[in-house]
């Protein structure tokens, strides 16, 4: 860690993106279960996550917040498998309505 001419140490900066990743992935995890709109924002969160993690990573020294960027990833991840989920059951009840509806039964008048 460095420091100033006076002996204190400088703070390390936060990683913008890790912020970010972490409040996208909070709000895309928690609105899935009250919306099911906001689960969009979670490929976002991964993303942002994963650049943020990989910075820190590449230059250790020069950011801080690697715990709000994990979180953010790991938040991202779970609710785009989630988003994935919900379009899976959504296709299968689309198409059991569609197969439904075009079903005549057999029957003639």
């Amino acid at each position: 860690m460095t420091t100033d001419p006076w002996g204190r140490p400088i703070p390390i900066p936060q990683h913008p993106m890790a912020k970010r990743s972490m409040i996208l992935g909070l709000i895309g995890l928690c609105g899935f279960f009250v919306l099911l709109v906001p689960v969009l924002l979670s490929p976002f969160a991964w993303y942002y996550g994963a650049v943020a993690r990989r910075e820190m990573d590449r230059a250790p020294t020069q950011w801080s917040n690697r715990s709000e960027a994990t979180t953010g990833l790991v938040c991202g991840i779970i609710g785009t498998a989630l988003l994935a989920l919900a379009v899976m059951v959504g296709a299968l009840v689309v198409g059991s309505l569609a197969l439904l509806l075009t079903f005549e039964g057999g029957y003639s008048d």
